[in-house]
């Protein structure tokens, strides 16, 4: 069935590895796996236009009320949603993070003002970013933990952006895609903030966490009843599929396939970096399933392709160059194996620097 996806699709590229795709490495779960083929019976129907049952399963798991909750057709079509509700004239993107949150307010004709972490602080968010947060700021993206980098903001720091937006009357917009990957994100989380403020949204998916990339599932959770209704009435109201809502709802109700993933990760992140430290990358303190790496005078990327493996390219996003690349933590055995192509890469561009002296 995969190969014959491929054909449809034309993308078949062989055996590569692909490092570039930073959703879980475990694949999606057991449970959504072998129930699929229940649904069959009920494709011919229209789905949930609000998705009842799954807001109820979300609103259970946060402790926070159903009606604060709006799934879509993933993080995207929320994130479109959301900005041309709002409609702002001017908006703070906190870099270097994911590139569309910028694309989507230049499509909506918003001034972006691009907020760039420090590379000598490894990336990690400090209190020069409330300075910047004035009366003249509509909104304000922060993508925690960090896409590219991994990085957490302190939830000290949070709390004093939150109450700067709420101050300049700025809605605050916290993408926490990859919360959940961490062990202790009860903690980090501002869902339950997100609940009961009217100037903080928080968006989520099952893309990542889940690995339903091909689902299309997205949530935002906001206490704001009239911009939800907004945003609602800027989507199609059949917005999430059947299998998406069966998915999401399977997906939650299989409380081991996070524990495992919990394990794994903290296990073999420690792996995988110890030994990229040891090749000479510059390595940025990750706390989720992917790793920032720079490599000065060197592009890792093209060589890695050479040996048909994927890693992700950072020069698009803000701030970064091509001496930067995101690496998913996949399988023991295929993160091993890129290992020993780095090794093998490193071994060579040796030779061509003692050659050239």
């Amino acid at each position: 069935m995969k190969s014959l996806w491929m054909n449809i699709t034309e993308k078949s590229e062989g055996n590569v590895i692909d490092f570039s795709v930073n959703t879980n490495p475990f694949g999606i779960s057991e449970r959504v796996r072998e129930s699929l083929t229940e649904i069959v019976d009920i494709l011919e129907f229209y789905p949930d236009s609000d998705c009842g049952r799954l807001r109820g399963m979300l609103a259970d798991k946060y402790n926070i009320s159903k009606d604060s909750i709006l799934c879509g057709n993933g993080a995207d079509d929320l994130l479109y949603r959301l900005i041309f509700a709002e409609r702002p004239r001017k908006a703070v993107v906190i870099e270097p993070t994911f590139e569309e949150y910028s694309r989507a307010l230049r499509i909506a004709g918003c001034e972006v003002i691009h907020y760039q972490m420090s590379r000598e602080r490894m990336f990690d968010l400090d209190d020069g970013v409330l300075e910047v947060l004035n009366q003249d700021i509509d909104m304000v993206f922060l993508c925690n933990p960090n896409n590219p980098t991994g990085c957490l903001t302190a939830p000290p720091l949070l709390k004093c952006i939150l109450e700067k937006c709420v101050q300049n009357d700025s809605l605050l917009v916290v993408d926490e895609c990859f919360m959940e990957f961490i062990p202790d994100w009860k903690g980090r989380t501002v869902k339950q903030k997100a609940a009961d403020s009217r100037k903080l949204v928080v968006i989520d998916a099952f893309t990542k966490t889940y690995a339903l990339a091909g689902f299309r599932l997205g949530y935002c959770i906001s206490g704001n009843q009239e911009l939800l209704a907004s945003m609602k009435g800027w989507g199609q109201g059949f917005g999430v599929s059947v299998p998406a809502q069966f998915a999401g709802i399977c997906s939650l109700e299989d409380k081991e396939y996070m524990e495992k993933t919990y394990i794994f990760l903290e296990e073999e992140r420690a792996w995988l970096s110890e030994r990229l430290v040891k090749l000479g990358m510059e390595l940025v303190p990750s706390k989720t399933n992917y790793l920032l790496l720079r490599s000065p005078g060197v592009d890792i990327r093209e060589q890695l392709e050479q040996k048909r493996m994927k890693v992700r390219d950072c020069s698009q996003f803000y701030g970064l160059g091509r001496e930067y690349c995101r690496i998913a933590i996949r399988m023991h055995e295929e993160n091993k194996q890129l290992v020993l192509a780095l090794e093998e890469i490193e071994k060579v561009n040796r030779k061509k620097r003692f050659a050239s002296k």
